[in-house]
């Protein structure tokens, strides 16, 4: 895994780990003392926390450090969570057919 790809699954992680606990990106930012717009390139994996901040995240979510970085997922967990990662980025011509190919391969499935 390089360090965009890091990065990336690392904010993955504090976004399920947020969610978990029911905050939005600017309760869990202002709990742990952070620009909300900072907090938000962490969480999409475009910035990656200091050591204060990591220990205070693990701290707000009521982990353990290492479980921040707990983000042990399957081949196919990886590419479901790359297109959720991704899938604000598309233009609705491009997931108008994401939706047409799912369900084609459904149908293929199925028939």
């Amino acid at each position: 895994m390089d360090e965009k790809e890091f990065k990336k699954f690392f904010g993955l992680r504090i976004r399920e780990l947020r969610k978990a606990k029911n905050l939005t990106q600017e309760q869990l930012a202002e709990l742990v003392w952070l620009d909300t717009q900072h907090f938000c390139k962490m969480e999409n994996g475009n910035h990656f926390p200091s050591l204060k901040n990591l220990l205070k995240l693990a701290e707000v979510l009521e982990v353990n450090v290492y479980d921040l970085f707990a983000y042990d997922v399957s081949e196919e967990e990886k590419i479901v969570q790359n297109i959720k990662f991704n899938i604000n980025k598309l233009k609705p011509k491009e997931l108008k057919l994401i939706k047409h190919t799912i369900s084609t391969l459904i149908d293929l499935r199925n028939s």
